[in-house]
């Protein structure tokens, strides 16, 4: 047996060592390597997680950042919330440069006045919706300096609130005013009364710049009937001649308040000196229906006992010259349906009465001019409607008197009446 060398022999350790060296290092990077990627598993979720939470902070802040510009914007500054509505008594100052809107409340049961400078007229009115809401036709509107707004049946609050109907005015000036008409179930909400103020030479002048008309209706010479079923009614320069309107109630307009004279000899009418003309009649009797529905309480007498869901008030008589009186009606329906009154409703009679108080005969007496908030004669649950007569005193007998009847269309037999009150 070969013999090794003690030289050999080293060499051949020292290269046993090394092939050991070399594959237990391989074995221990081997391990190192494993042992790492499965350590590295859960640390990457780890360090994902707060990862993911620093995104979905960072993402928040963000959020909240653009939230937090949005609400600091100055919209409450800029664009600060105007009340829905005008309600009461209200005054609006109007820019001459640009339309006007104004939005009034406007309940049922209750009217709305808008009054315009002394300066300046109304030129053209237009109604959305007459049926909703519409203006009262006075005989005299070419120098009126005011309008009246009426509710239709059909002008009730909605649940979103939005407005149910407007109308448009051009003033002679040229100013447009647009009357956003909000429907409101509480009265104290009704705007009664909204006076617009505006300097009208500030509104030609700025009208003249923007080469638009202006002094509007001097080159009109007559003016549109006092009737009319035009849902825009032109408001003319010169006052009409002739007040006198043929046919019935019924087939009046589909204006709420309604102007209608008798036909009168206009030698009668000139006999005494201190005869009214009819635009005289008709101011003073627009005057005092208006003073009546201010205040209810003062003018009107005691509501009489139900009859057919009907109830009656009356004011005193007013002499408005030697021949002609005046009376107010108010009519209130107290039954849980809407009522419609007879077409002629209400009536003037002259009733004969014996000495036991029991009528002996009835006269029908002629009425020379009516003013009435009706529609179409409807009377609402709840509601009243009121009627302005004008009448030719007759000479009355000591066992005579006067008195108005109503009826409505499910008792024609049965009205309701009272008499008329002295002169005041």
């Amino acid at each position: 047996m070969k013999t090794l060398s003690i030289s050999a022999l080293r060499r051949y350790r020292a290269r046993i060592l090394g092939i050991s060296l070399i594959v237990l290092s391989a074995f221990v990077i081997n391990v190192y390597t494993q042992t790492r990627k499965l350590n590295n598993k859960p640390k990457v979720k780890k360090v994902l997680r707060p990862i993911s939470n620093e995104n979905d902070q960072a993402l928040n802040e963000k959020v909240v950042t653009v939230s937090a510009v949005k609400e600091t914007q100055p919209v409450a500054v800029v664009n600060a919330p105007l009340p829905d509505f005008l309600s009461g008594e209200a005054n609006v100052t109007v820019n001459p440069k640009q339309p006007t809107v104004v939005r009034l409340g406007l309940a049922q049961n209750a009217v709305s006045i808008v009054e315009f400078p002394a300066s300046d007229g109304i030129y053209y009115i237009h109604e959305g919706n007459p049926k909703l809401a519409s203006v009262f036709q006075s005989p005299t509107k070419e120098t009126d300096r005011s309008i009246t707004i009426y509710p239709g049946e059909g002008f009730l609050p909605s649940k979103d609130g939005a407005t149910s109907a407007a109308i448009s005015l051009q003033m002679r000036s040229g100013l447009v005013l647009i009357l956003e008409l909000v429907p409101v179930g509480d009265l104290q909400k009704n705007a009664h009364r909204c006076v617009i103020s505006y300097d009208r030479e500030a509104v030609v002048s700025a009208r003249k710049v923007a080469g638009l008309a202006f002094d509007l209706g001097g080159e009109s010479g007559s003016a549109s009937p006092i009737n009319s079923r035009a849902v825009s009614k032109l408001v003319g320069s010169t006052r009409p001649t002739d007040f006198k309107v043929s046919g019935t109630q019924g087939s009046e307009s589909n204006s709420i308040s309604n102007a209608v004279f008798a036909e009168m000899p206009e030698s009668k009418r000139a006999g005494s000196k201190r005869a009214m003309t009819d635009a005289e009649i008709s101011k003073a009797v627009n005057k005092r229906l208006a003073d009546v529905l201010r205040d209810q309480k003062k003018h009107l007498s005691a509501w009489s006992s139900p009859l057919h869901g009907l109830e009656l008030s009356l004011t005193r008589v007013t002499d408005l010259d030697s021949e002609n009186r005046l009376v107010v009606v108010a009519i209130r329906n107290s039954a849980s349906t809407n009522l419609r009154l007879v077409q002629g409703s209400p009536e003037l009679q002259v009733q004969t009465i014996d000495k036991d108080g029991n009528s002996l005969l009835t006269t029908k007496l002629d009425i020379r001019y009516l003013e009435t908030t009706a529609f179409e004669g409807l009377v609402q649950p709840g509601s009243s409607t009121f009627y302005a007569l004008v009448y030719k005193s007759p000479l009355l007998g000591v066992n005579q008197k006067i008195r108005v009847a109503v009826a409505q269309t499910e008792a024609i037999d049965a009205p309701i009446s009272a008499t008329l009150s002295g002169s005041k």
